[in-house]
């Protein structure tokens, strides 16, 4: 190969390398920056977990920090406090979140986005499945002090509370969003504030001893990378309906209207 040909073929895989990355940046279509930004995501939320959860199973430095800073906020715990964290952790519960999942499901259903539909049932339905798979998993028990009695019955990692609330609120932001409804300071102060409410519902959970902190922080990873899974392939599903729908435009026999036009 001789130098001129070398240096051709080097700027063609250049070429090739840019076009690459400006489509995956590309707002224009959904498997651009839709795509990448949850690729991104997903990534980075099954790394960070997967990390986790070998601290977790491993029992050594993470939980002895888990078990100290648990018992270091249960001492300075007050009713005022209890009272607040357990409105907070209402707000969040599973039980919210279903409420939510079905009055959205519907809404989306009477608006026949059904891409969407299909998105927002994998997200509660899956999220609440890999909930109960990592529970079983892990098999880690509740703090020895939790103060909520008996109805904290269940396993310990990862939170469903904080969990649940990190899907939903990521699906509702998703749903609002994607037809680009607020302009962008509203976008800010919407995420803003529905993010600051999964980290308040993750805090109550650790503040009336219902979970470890490592507990917490799990849920936020697994329902932030189950969102970015179920909205990345539905932006790939979107994307291909709408190269259908164009397929099917072309392919249509001109009108008798259109054809005296020509």
């Amino acid at each position: 190969m001789t130098a001129t040909n070398a240096t051709a073929d080097k700027w063609h895989w250049l070429h090739r390398g840019n076009k690459f990355l400006a489509k995956r940046l590309s707002t224009d279509s959904y498997v651009g920056l839709h795509l990448t930004v949850s690729f991104l995501v997903a990534a980075a939320a099954i790394w960070a977990g997967s990390a986790l959860l070998e601290a977790v199973l491993d029992n050594r430095t993470l939980v002895h920090y888990d078990i100290a800073l648990a018992a270091w906020i249960h001492k300075r715990v007050n009713p005022t406090g209890i009272a607040v964290s357990r409105i907070i952790s209402e707000v969040g519960s599973p039980t919210t979140m279903g409420v939510i999942a079905v009055i959205g499901g519907g809404v989306i259903l009477w608006r026949r986005r059904f891409t969407m539909l299909i998105a927002w049932i994998a997200a509660f339905g899956g999220g609440g499945l890999l909930e109960k798979l990592l529970k079983n998993l892990v098999h880690r028990h509740r703090p020895a002090f939790t103060p909520t009695g008996p109805d904290e019955v269940s396993l310990s990692f990862p939170s469903g509370h904080t969990m649940m609330c990190m899907i939903g609120v990521s699906m509702v932001l998703y749903a609002l969003f994607v037809p680009k409804k607020f302009g962008n300071p509203w976008r800010g102060i919407v995420v803003g504030v529905g993010l600051s409410l999964v980290v308040c519902v993750g805090i109550s959970r650790v503040y009336l001893g219902a979970h470890y902190p490592s507990d917490v922080l799990g849920g936020l990873l697994a329902g932030a990378g189950w969102v970015a899974i179920c909205v990345g392939v539905r932006g790939i599903a979107k994307h291909r309906q709408i190269l259908r729908r164009e397929r099917r435009k072309k392919a249509r026999p001109a009108t008798p209207a259109s054809a005296a036009h020509r």
